[in-house]
């Protein structure tokens, strides 16, 4: 059963470090009981994540594009100033990744309060540790995107106390990578199915490895990755496509970490946001060019591969069959009609104005519309839908033992045979040995619009080859409704010119309200 989730009571502002509010009424009150307690784990609960900051941190990557300025699309093409305001509220972007301080306060709130409330130890216990989590997970995605940030462990009560300079981030690195062990010591080891969308071990060892992964810790990531491997409750989901669609959720063993939300009560959009203008949605999320150029053909061997038999006048066909199981592309038969985003008419008949074309105001401005996540449903429907909002799974933790073997030279079969378990749930053929192509090929594909590749672009420092230029949507064309197929043209659809700042190092300015508040904070270089 999903957590219930409360929508006002523990509601703070956005301001930066956010102090404890001018009025103590509710918690003088309100920390009584058990049951209290529980409703304010709840509170914690609440936008803890949203999966609109995992589907659509790829739009700032090589993998994709969102076309209405959610903010990802700035950070992508290297115009992202700190006057943009990223990540402060919206109705699309709750900020639950970004420089804000009221969830840190909310959990530091919760750990203090919680102490002298009289109720069952071991549930207490098990409470507090749900939180702290939280309250890491929270720090990993701060400290990910801005390096230094304040790292503050109680609730600040004045002003003052919360004018904090930044610390650096080798320092709130190792207080998550603490907190994370701690916490998985107390944690049940759990699927999301069992706990009920409660945080578990499994979660809280499998983020630690995905930071280890990231800081280059190779022999401590292989070993927490393992762990959570090792664990009985997870298992590699039979299908890839359907894995993240709601139906879904009550066999899915595959999820480690998932967002929950519940119909009418706490409703996701992704599906409104993503699904073709024909069908009533937003096109906001497209794939780029050369992320359809990256899939292998269906015998295992890179486009640019002799003998791979690519034919670029049909490329959506005899590829990895996960190309059209994330993208949907030009020519694709679509609930019931044939996806066609390159042309302005439908068989050139004045009289069929075609909606979905990338040129209409909410269809795919690249043609190249990403359907992961999604399927043919209702407008009404998508707009109150309750898909869980997976944030880590099993396949992530195979894929972070494969490439830490290849660092530490051990295990490397074991880790040749979890790349070859993702890939024939794939439908692809065994690869025969494990190198780095096959791991970051397999790292991009099989977590696409996971909200991992601009990190990965980040730690091997690909942004100057592969964020720079023009992003490129689909090949410019024309399509025959009756039958997809599809006559190209020269070229392909434009999207924006990027320019990549390596002076940035890939880190997002600090907000300037943030520093206009607080005399103490630095901006990162580059802004």
């Amino acid at each position: 059963m999903a957590i219930a989730l409360l929508t006002g009571l523990f509601s703070c502002s956005d301001d930066f470090l956010d102090v404890a509010p001018p009025d103590q009424l509710s918690d003088a009150t309100f920390w009584q009981s058990e049951s209290d307690v529980s409703m304010a784990l709840n509170g914690c609960y609440r936008t803890w994540e949203s999966v609109m900051n995992v589907v659509f941190m790829d739009a700032a990557s090589d993998n994709g594009y969102e076309q209405f300025n959610y903010q990802y699309q700035p950070l992508g093409n290297g115009r992202l100033l700190p006057t943009n305001n990223l990540g402060t509220g919206g109705s699309h972007m709750d900020g639950a990744r970004w420089f804000t301080y009221d969830r840190i306060r909310k959990y530091n709130n919760f750990l203090e309060k919680v102490e002298p409330v009289d109720m069952d130890a071991s549930l207490k216990e098990r409470y507090k540790v749900e939180v702290r989590f939280l309250r890491a997970y929270d720090y990993y995605n701060k400290v990910m995107l801005y390096g230094d940030i304040p790292l503050v462990e109680n609730v600040l009560a004045t002003g003052e106390e919360a004018a904090l300079p930044r610390t650096p981030k080798a320092e709130v690195e190792n207080f998550i990578l603490r907190e994370l062990a701690e916490v998985a010591t107390i944690l049940p080891e759990q699927s999301t199915i069992e706990s009920g969308g409660h945080i578990t071990r499994g979660a809280a060892l499998a983020l630690k490895a995905r930071l280890e992964l990231y800081l280059g810790k190779y022999e401590e990531a292989q070993t927490d990755a393992a762990a959570v491997i090792a664990m009985p409750c997870y298992e590699l989901f039979p299908t890839y496509e359907e894995m993240f669609w709601a139906s879904a959720e009550s066999s899915n063993k595959e999820a480690i970490l998932d967002v929950q939300y519940v119909k009418n009560d706490y409703k996701q959009l992704i599906p409104q946001l993503d699904m073709p203008a024909a069908e009533g949605g937003w096109s906001a999320l497209n794939a780029l060019w050369p992320f359809i150029e990256a899939f292998q053909t269906a015998d295992g061997k890179y486009i640019d591969e002799a003998g791979s038999g690519y034919n670029p006048n049909e490329p959506f066909k005899n590829r990895d069959p996960r190309l059209t199981q994330i993208v949907l592309c030009p020519g694709e038969f679509y609930n019931g009609r044939y996806y066609n985003p390159l042309d302005l008419f439908l068989d050139g008949q004045a009289d069929r104005r075609n909606l979905d074309y990338h040129e209409e105001a909410a269809a795919s401005r690249g043609g190249l519309l990403v359907k992961k996540h999604i399927y043919p449903m209702s407008v009404v429907d998508a707009n109150n839908y309750d898909g869980n909002g997976i944030v880590i799974r099993l396949a992530e933790m195979y894929l972070i033992f494969a490439e830490c073997a290849l660092k530490t030279g051990r295990d490397t079969d074991r880790a040749l045979g979890y790349i070859n378990a993702i890939r024939t749930r794939a439908g692809m053929p065994e690869a025969a040995q494990l190198d780095e192509r096959l791991v970051r090929y397999e790292r991009r594909i099989e977590l696409a619009f996971e909200g991992l590749r601009y990190f990965d672009l980040k730690r091997w420092d690909l942004g100057p080859a592969l964020l720079n230029g023009w992003a490129l949507g689909c090949r410019n064309g024309t399509m025959n409704s009756a039958t997809g197929q599809i006559t190209w043209s020269e070229g392909h659809i434009l999207l924006e010119e990027r320019v990549f700042q390596p002076q940035r190092n890939y880190l997002l300015p600090i907000p300037q309200t943030e520093m206009d508040r607080n005399p103490n904070i630095t901006q990162n270089p580059g802004y």
